[in-house]
Formats: C-alpha cells, sequence, structure tokens
C-alpha cells in the first residue's frame, strides 16, 4: 500500500507540474500561471497527504472539514469559542481549495491599487523582504510572487525573502515540498517560524522578520481579533507596528464586516502609522485571468465550489 500510494504521489506532481510549464510555455512571454494552477498543485500533495491518514474515507472527511471551516468562520465573532484547528491534513485540503485562490488574487488586486494610485512600488531594494502574518496557508506569499512576476515598474526585485509567522506547523510541511517543485518566477528564501499571537511568549523574543519591507495579514485579524481576552494580541500589533523599520508598508485585507476594521485601525492608528490606501465593504472577485475551471477534478468530486465572490475590506499602511 505504501509502495502504490508513493507511487500516485508522484504521478500526481510530474503531471501537474508538466500541466504547468506547458501551459506556461505556450503563453506569450511574460503572462503567468495562474494562482489556481499553483493551487492545483498544492491541492493534489495535500491529497496524497490525506490518503495516508484517511485511506478511502479522504474525500468524506475533507468534506466535514469543509463544513467545519465554513461553521468556524461564522463562530469568529463569540470570543468563548475555540480557535480555527488547521492541523488535520483534510482540513487544511479543505482550506487551500476553499479559500487560498481566492483570498491571494484579492491581495494582487489591493497591491495593484496602490500602484496606480499612490504611484509607488513595494520594493525599492533587490531583495524583497516580506512577513506574512498568519502566512501557513500561503496565500500571501503566492500573490506577492504573481505580483512581482506581472509588474515591470518591480523588475529591481532579484530575490524574495520570507517570514511565513503561524502558529500551525503542519503549513510548513506542505509548503517546505512544493516551494522547490512550484514554477516559481524568482528564488525563495522561505522561514517558517511557529508564532501564535495569543501567547505572548511565543513571539516576544523574535526579531528577524520585524526586518521586512512588506508585511501582509490576509484574513488574519477577523481569526484573532475576539481571542483578545488578555491583551496579548494587541500587545502583538503595538510590537510589530513599532519593531518595523520606517518605509515598511502593510497590507490588511480581511472580512469586510466593520468590527474587524474597526478593531485594526484602533490599533495601526494607536501606533502613528500613515494609511495609503482603503476602502470597506467591497464586493469581490478574482480577476478574469483567473480560471477556477483548474480545480474541476475536486469540485466534481466534493460537489462543492472555491470560493469566488468576497465581502471585504482592505487598508495599506505605511510607517514613516
Amino acid at each position: 500500500m505504501k509502495d502504490i500510494l508513493l507511487y500516485i504521489k508522484l504521478v500526481l506532481i510530474i503531471r501537474n507540474i508538466n500541466i504547468i510549464l506547458f501551459r506556461s510555455l505556450s503563453r506569450p512571454k511574460g503572462i503567468p500561471v495562474t494562482i489556481f494552477e499553483l493551487v492545483k498543485v498544492t491541492l493534489d500533495e495535500l491529497y496524497t497527504q490525506g490518503l495516508k491518514q484517511y485511506g478511502e474515507n479522504l474525500d468524506t472527511a475533507i468534506l466535514h472539514r469543509m463544513f467545519y471551516l465554513s461553521d468556524s468562520y461564522r463562530q469568529l465573532r463569540n470570543p468563548a469559542r475555540k480557535p480555527v484547528d488547521y492541523k488535520d491534513t483534510a482540513t487544511r485540503f479543505a482550506y487551500v481549495y476553499k479559500y487560498v485562490a481566492a483570498h491571494g488574487d484579492y491581495l494582487i488586486q489591493v497591491m495593484q491599487r496602490l500602484l496606480w494610485r499612490v504611484g509607488s512600488t513595494l520594493f525599492t531594494d533587490k531583495i524583497a523582504r516580506v512577513t506574512c502574518v498568519g502566512g501557513g496557508p500561503g496565500t500571501d506569499i503566492i500573490a506577492v510572487l504573481k505580483y512581482l512576476d506581472e509588474h515591470n515598474k518591480e523588475k529591481n526585485v532579484e530575490e524574495v525573502i520570507c517570514y511565513l509567522l503561524d502558529k500551525e506547523q503542519a503549513w510548513s510541511d506542505t509548503w517546505a515540498e512544493l516551494t522547490a517543485s512550484l514554477p516559481l518566477p524568482l528564488p525563495l528564501n522561505r522561514y517558517f517560524r511557529y508564532l501564535d499571537v495569543t501567547d505572548l511568549a511565543s513571539w516576544k523574543c523574535q526579531q528577524k522578520f520585524l526586518q521586512a519591507d512588506l508585511f501582509t495579514m490576509s484574513y488574519f485579524v477577523s481569526e484573532v481579533c475576539y481571542l483578545n481576552t488578555h491583551g496579548d494580541i494587541s500587545k502583538f500589533w503595538s510590537t510589530l507596528f513599532q519593531g518595523a523599520k520606517p518605509g515598511a508598508l502593510f497590507v490588511y485585507i480581511d472580512n469586510g464586516h466593520k468590527n474587524y476594521g474597526s478593531y485594526f485601525d484602533a490599533q495601526w492608528q494607536a501606533a502613528g502609522l500613515t494609511c495609503l490606501i482603503c476602502e470597506d465593504q467591497l464586493r469581490w472577485r478574482p480577476r478574469n485571468s483567473e480560471e477556477a475551471s483548474e480545480v474541476d477534478i475536486y469540485r466534481q468530486k466534493f460537489r462543492e465550489s472555491p470560493k469566488l465572490n468576497g465581502f471585504l475590506s482592505y487598508r495599506v499602511l505605511r510607517k514613516e
């Protein structure tokens, strides 16, 4: 059985890398692969991992975890709830399938708006340093890499150093293998750091991630702001904003409910950051270049579609 699973894993990975490379080569020069294509490779890897744990019961487990995530997100404003648990492989598959592509493209759209409205590039050095707060699922770094690949004004960037901050170590297992095989547009040095914003001891001695040029927070604040019963989360934001270097940018994108935006606004305003662009309660979809059909094999299997429509708010901030 172990040999069969290994064979399936190799076939799936090789097949999908070949598909992505073929499509990339068949496109006009400069047009990158889509986020959904990159997500498909990730899903195949997670599915193979899940087979080892669940065997023939994997599809049922994944479907149950999709419902678990939806129910958990409806409870985010309940301070008595338990934090969302992403440890299980089926849960991580469900999250990547349902949310990563859309959330990644939303983030690209926000970065584009900064470029168009302010005329400012995100990075000025050859090495772009990025810190993704709650970035374990990979949404943020995929979005940043794709943004860099699409925009000529950022062509000075030759390398990306990324710190993924997350309390779920299992995300690191997924991305450690995939960053070596995904057709990334730039060299990527990825560092996973365990960090739980509700536990001051997990982050008070960490300093390296504060050196970033860009900090991203994609659908993270909404998961933690109502868990701030002891004040550790507010202390984290204060430490983050005060410890960042002058000129650092912060991109926030999250559920459009006003409570989340109001909470985050209070944090960055107390730190004296400057808001470059912001909008509230928008209805968004991924751009037309993104094709959800890339994951049709899983849509047909689970009779569940990945998220496309979003109700969101965003902020881009700068430390002066």
